[in-house]
């Protein structure tokens, strides 16, 4: 399984590196909306996008807009992992095309167990 993860904090995007990596996944990693952009138009068979929400250049929730609004990653799952947790994120989050919403910080078992949720449903 192909996945995206995409955070300005290089510590995240190895956190989560080291959770799936060995677990088979092939990751590939974005420091902001912008580079997830130019990634996934090289290459748009991605299972899953992890997407943080504040990042520098273009935040997560633009990303997710602009991906699910010109179709440029169809089929792909997106999991919104960030530290806003108010309501009216989540909301935000998911009326834009999120799949998933985790809150940082996360666990190993729990980012295991959504992406698996999401991807066999």
């Amino acid at each position: 399984m192909k996945i995206l993860t995409v955070d300005d904090t290089a510590t995240v995007r190895a956190m989560v590196l080291n959770i799936l990596e060995p677990e088979g996944f092939d990751i590939q990693e974005a420091a902001n909306g912008q580079d997830a952009l130019r990634v996934i138009k090289g290459s748009s068979d991605f299972d899953v996008i992890l997407v943080d929400w504040l990042m520098p250049e273009m935040g997560g929730l633009i990303f997710l807009t602009e991906v699910r609004q010109k179709n440029l990653a169809p089929g792909v799952k997106i999991i919104m992992l960030t530290a806003l947790n108010r309501m009216a994120n989540i909301l935000g989050a998911m009326d834009a095309g999120a799949d998933e919403y985790l809150t940082k910080p996360f666990t190993h078992d729990l980012v295991l167990e959504r992406i698996q949720t999401i991807v066999n449903a």
